[in-house]
């Protein structure tokens, strides 16, 4: 009974040893598959988490935690012992809340903090007032207060004990001089108010409280995010009065055994905040965290900044998973496309086997299992394996859904290969060795049916995307889109195979007249579909549109990255001082090596534009517009101004309006009043625009030529220059030239920033860095993914393509002709593949850039608009052809290596 099982396991065995090339195409599918999709959903995880932990690791502290602030009653008559006991509570109470807090949140709570504080009290100045006019303290209580400092003098207060007060008792108003109550505080404060270790000073007012300097201390770590929240606690808070003089308030400490006596003045402030660990919100589900902070702070009455910047990432998150996504589908596919042509090749290689078993009686269940045995032989180790390697490039958090996709590529090529073995029948054309039947009339018809619903699909998918715009999807990425690729990829193939056969036949005709045979023959041959199927021309169509998509949306950021950098800068170097910039300034930048030419932007305010009853008060912004297109000359994207080359009527001020008014620009009696009392001069507004580079900001301006400002009298403060470069020179060099220049004229500090910079800061960031890397993975995955489909794809046609060379070249047709036949098999589909996936990439870059705002990816406040970049896609459309002219050597040298003599003997069977 165990001798048909182990028949079947013999001949499983057999045919995996005597094919290992299959094997290995198979094993190496199902392990690329797996990876990108194990790989790709935690790269899009992991550039999202860094951009997160990016935003929110920008926040202090302060701004980070759950903060609140009110008051604490102390009984001043119960003594230090209640008051410690009252603490304890406060703080049992302040973890029970940390405890009911979210899912999402609770991990990253810490221990809760509350801090007490007095009023401001005035204080003793001491006998070495050191010009202090007036000195306040603020003491605090802290009991973590040990655990942060470093005594540098003395010691820290020791615990005291306020007795209560009897109940016929007179009520506690402050303590004895006898008994002070022990302070310290930073050594920064206690030197500038001259308060010296063991001195005793008067605090308060009415009877005071007498209070004693036991210690001083420093921070045990500066960096302790609890200084964000108790400020002033290592410096004093120093105010230059212009009437009263110096003020000082300091912030010493005390033991909270000393509430008592602190709070006789009234309740003491209380401070208390949730501290919050950033470090895993790399890693944390944003939508759940930030449904349980904003729960937490409803509870608690908190405020915080963190719900805030949460929400804002909600965009750039789903940007990010859509355009990675998109990305992501193409390789996805090109792998998928790959397995099936391996499934394919391995079915065709054992076809014979197949056949033989068929004709002696073997069912087709039979045959489709033994495929199938094979398949999960090689595709669950495959996939496993594949799984793991992605784990372990891409690490962080695991979950079961992630893994779904990809172990369930182990089990692709048992069901491939069990469809496509179980379908093998034993006709005479395959027992002679003839391969695959013909299709017949109802699989021509199911294909035309299916052709026509893969067309019309993909133009509903890019209507319905089009339509949407930038709105997207709150849920996350939109599914059809992330669909688009691979329907834009076929629906183009099969657009064009289906156009193909008509030039080539008429050329064929064409060529019929000519003396030669192999033009003739090899047009009519690839007028007809291509030997290897659609499946090789659509996945290599997707790898070549995956990779083209790529290459636009890189070239999108980095021309959007430069856009940015004109528009902050407007020229090649810009400077700004908070002293005035003079004529001399501008004289000696000008003269600064390196530079070519420099304008100075002046900014006047007090000037309102009127319209009939309607004005606006606006910023006016006076520059030398000839001097501005000679600095601005040449920067991409960037149109000279001249104001005087528009019409305008005669004696009106020109001017462009950078921005929106409250005014109609389009009255014919729109005018310009400046100075008190108001001097009105016609307006005449030549252009309109969202903002001129390196001159107006965010805010509404009217930018005027000097000449024009010196005529209606606006005297304009020069803030900010901007400075072109002289050709061949080192910016960076001029910019540290230009800074130089500026300080020693002005003898203050200048903020000088050059374009690329500002690049830089842009280019700099986590989510921008992210994904580059994930599109340029992307790109190269599809590249070699979509290699081995055309060299799969050649390899399917090699059969027939040997048999067809070795009967030509035995009919006494030249080896030259030959093997332009070959040539003829192979370039037709792949050249068409190659056109497909440029047309579907092109058309895939602009659909998706124009349903999703990629602004955050480029630094500017609007889109880019999608940019080709011609380099890339040259040197891409060149690799691809070097791809497809190996592929022909390849097909030509297969070819060449079949026996004639075998040719013939299978004809003779």
């Amino acid at each position: 009974m165990s001798r048909p099982v182990l028949s079947r396991a013999r001949l499983v065995g057999r045919q995996l040893r005597t094919d290992p090339a299959t094997v290995v195409l198979v094993v190496l599918a199902t392990f690329v598959t797996a990876c990108v999709l194990a790989a790709w959903p935690r790269t899009v995880d992991r550039v999202v988490g860094a951009d997160q932990a990016d935003a929110v690791g920008r926040l202090s502290a302060s701004q980070v935690d759950p903060t609140r602030s009110g008051s604490w009653l102390v009984d001043t008559g119960a003594g230090s012992a209640q008051a410690l006991d009252d603490l304890r509570g406060l703080d049992a109470s302040l973890r029970a809340v940390t405890a009911d807090a979210g899912p999402a949140l609770r991990p990253l709570l810490a221990e809760p903090r509350a801090v007490l504080s007095t009023d401001r009290w005035p204080a003793d100045r001491g006998p070495r007032p050191a010009g202090i006019a007036e000195l306040s303290v603020r003491i605090r209580v802290d009991p973590l207060l040990p655990d942060l400092v470093t005594v540098v003098e003395g010691r820290l207060p020791a615990p005291t004990d306020v007795a209560p007060v009897p109940a016929d008792g007179a009520p506690l108003t402050g303590n004895s001089p006898d008994a002070p109550v022990e302070l310290a505080m930073s050594v920064a404060s206690a030197e500038r108010i001259d308060w010296h270790v063991g001195e005793t000073r008067l605090l308060g007012g009415g009877t005071g409280v007498t209070a004693v300097l036991v210690g001083t201390f420093e921070a045990r770590d500066p960096d302790d995010p609890t200084w964000t929240h108790l400020d002033s606690t290592f410096a004093p808070q120093v105010v230059e009065h212009p009437d009263k003089g110096t003020l000082v308030d300091v912030f010493p400490y005390a033991d909270a055994s000393a509430l008592p006596v602190l709070a006789v003045e009234g309740p003491l402030a209380l401070t208390t905040w949730f501290a919050v660990d950033t470090g895993p919100t790399a890693t944390a589900d944003r939508g759940a965290l930030l449904r349980d902070l904003r729960a937490f702070r409803t509870a608690t009455a908190t405020d915080t900044e963190l719900d805030a910047a949460l929400a804002q990432l909600e965009p750039r998150q789903r940007l990010v998973v859509t355009v990675l996504g998109v990305l992501a589908a193409g390789p996805a596919g090109v792998a998928l496309g790959v397995l099936w042509l391996a499934v394919t090749l391995a079915v065709e290689r054992r076809r014979a086997a197949l056949v033989l078993l068929r004709a002696r009686g073997a069912s087709g269940w039979f045959t489709g299992g033994l495929c199938a045995v094979q398949g999960l032989l090689l595709g669950v180790p495959a996939a496993l394996a594949g799984t793991a390697v992605a784990l372990a490039a891409v690490p962080g958090p695991v979950s079961s859904g992630d893994l779904v996709l990809p172990l369930a590529t182990g089990l692709a090529p048992a069901v491939l290969l069990g469809a496509v073995g179980g379908r093998v029948r034993a006709t005479r054309a395959a027992l002679a060795g003839g391969g695959r039947p013909a299709a017949g009339g109802a699989a021509r018809t199911a294909r035309w049916v299916a052709e026509v619903c893969v067309v019309a699909l993909a133009v509903v998918a890019v209507l319905a995307v089009r339509q949407r715009g930038l709105q997207g999807d709150a849920a996350g990425a939109d599914p059809v889109l992330l669909a688009l690729p691979v329907l834009l990829a076929l629906a183009l193939c099969v657009v064009v195979l289906r156009v193909l056969p008509g030039p080539l036949a008429a050329l064929a005709r064409l060529l019929a007249r000519g003396p030669g045979l192999a033009g003739f023959v090899g047009a009519a041959g690839a007028s007809r579909a291509p030997a290897a199927g659609l499946a090789p021309v659509a996945a290599l169509a997707l790898g070549v549109a995956v990779t083209t998509s790529s290459l636009v949306v890189l070239a999108t950021m980095d021309g959007g990255a430069a856009r940015a950098g004109v528009v902050a800068v407007g020229a090649d170097v810009a400077v700004s001082s908070s002293a005035p910039l003079t004529a001399a300034t501008v004289d000696d930048v000008r003269r600064t090596p390196g530079v070519a030419a420099v304008v100075a932007v002046g900014t006047a305010d007090g000037v309102v534009l009127r319209a009939g009853r309607t004005s606006d008060a606006v910023q006016v912004r006076v520059v030398d517009l000839a001097a501005l297109a000679s600095v601005q000359r040449g920067l991409p994207g960037v149109a000279p101004l001249d104001v005087d080359a528009a019409g305008a009527p005669d004696g009106a001020v020109r001017a462009v309006v950078a921005g929106a008014v409250d005014v109609d620009l389009d009255d014919e009696d729109l005018l310009v009043e400046v100075g008190a009392p108001a001097e009105q001069h016609d307006l005449a507004v030549v252009a309109v625009t969202d903002r001129v580079p390196g001159v107006t900001g965010g805010t509404t301006s009217v930018l005027v030529d000097d000449a024009a400002a010196q005529r209606l009298g606006i005297t304009a403060q020069v803030d900010r220059l901007l400075v072109r470069a002289a050709p061949r020179s080192d910016v960076g060099e001029v910019a540290a030239a230009v800074r130089h220049a500026v300080e020693g004229s002005t003898g203050s500090g200048a903020d000088v920033v050059t374009r690329a910079q500002v690049v830089e800061r842009v280019t700099a960031g986590q989510l921008v860095g992210g994904v580059r890397t994930a599109t340029a993975l992307a790109t190269l995955t599809s590249l070699a993914l979509s290699a081995l489909a055309l060299g799969l794809g050649v390899t399917l046609g090699a059969r027939s393509r040997g048999r067809q060379l070795a009967l030509l070249t035995t009919l006494g047709v030249p080896s030259r002709d030959a093997r332009s036949l070959v040539r003829w098999e192979v370039l037709p589909w792949s050249l068409v593949a190659v056109a497909a996936g440029l047309a579907a990439g092109a058309l895939l870059a602009p659909v998706m850039l124009g349903t999703t705002d990629v602004s955050v990816l480029a630094g500017g406040a609007q889109p880019p608009p999608p940019t080709l970049g011609a380099v890339g896609l040259g040197v891409l459309l060149a690799a691809y052809l070097l791809l497809v002219a190996g592929a022909v050597l390849v097909a030509g040298a297969g070819a060449r290596r079949t026996s004639a003599v075998a040719v013939l003997r299978e004809g003779e069977a």
